[in-house]
């Protein structure tokens, strides 16, 4: 039996892993040429892939562009 209950854990752990890497393959860029200096303050809310929510896709691009990093769009809304 306790062979049996490893094979089960590790098959379950398995599974955890290859969802949360399929939902990071569902992430997008954001699209920032099309923003210019300034962001509106129009709440359109985008969960990011370093898991915070950013107020719109523009406030996620100029953190990018401000932090050199490049967090993607994982999902419309809050995270």
């Amino acid at each position: 039996m306790r062979p049996l209950g490893m094979v089960l854990l590790l098959s379950l752990a398995l599974c955890c892993f290859l969802d949360a890497a399929r939902a990071e393959d569902k992430a997008q860029d954001a699209n920032c040429e099309k923003y210019t200096a300034n962001c509106t303050k129009e709440y359109h809310p985008v969960c990011g892939t370093d898991g915070k929510t950013y107020g719109n896709e523009c406030v996620l691009c100029h953190e990018n562009k401000k932090r050199g990093t490049h967090v993607r769009i994982k999902k419309s809304g809050q995270c």
